[in-house]
């Protein structure tokens, strides 16, 4: 019994730390807390200034479109869109900016920036690219059931 409980700890501990799961959440958990916190004075999150932005752009004519922009499930989208609708941010029933909306995006853009720019800074330009580049290559593999290229 002793034997099986030690090989079962050894293969978990394994597993934590080579579990893309747990790998990439902590990631992201880390990188959005220290963009919530420079974004804090605009009353935004960094998750709802992103949405604000894919919005912006125009690039989505449906809610399912946002969703697979942003890689969210369609009722998660639905229920991120009625919080900024009824904060006034975003128009009722429609894919686009309120004109509060707009403001509160540009002024929350700066911050945005300076997080941006702290986050790369730290990591460094080239990891970063590369890191892009990776998780680029991550998401359509998942996205195609197929396994990444090496490059």
């Amino acid at each position: 019994m002793y034997e099986r409980a030690a090989v079962t700890l050894a293969r978990y501990r394994k597993a934590v730390r080579a579990c893309a799961v747990m790998n990439l959440r902590q990631a992201a958990r880390a990188v959005t807390a220290q963009f919530d916190a420079q974004l804090q004075s605009t009353g935004l999150r960094a998750t709802q200034l992103n949405l604000l932005m894919a919005v912006e752009t125009g690039m989505a004519t449906t809610i399912t479109d946002l969703a697979d922009i942003l890689a969210m499930d369609r009722t998660t989208m639905t229920r991120n869109l009625k919080v900024l609708r009824d904060r006034g941010l975003v128009e009722p029933g429609r894919i686009s900016l309120t004109a509060r909306g707009r403001r509160s995006a540009a002024t929350a853009l700066p911050l945005w920036e300076q997080a941006q720019t702290r986050f790369v800074r730290s990591l460094g330009s080239q990891r970063w690219e590369s890191l892009i580049d990776e998780l680029a290559a991550a998401k359509a593999a998942i996205r195609t059931g197929s396994r990444p290229r090496r490059g």
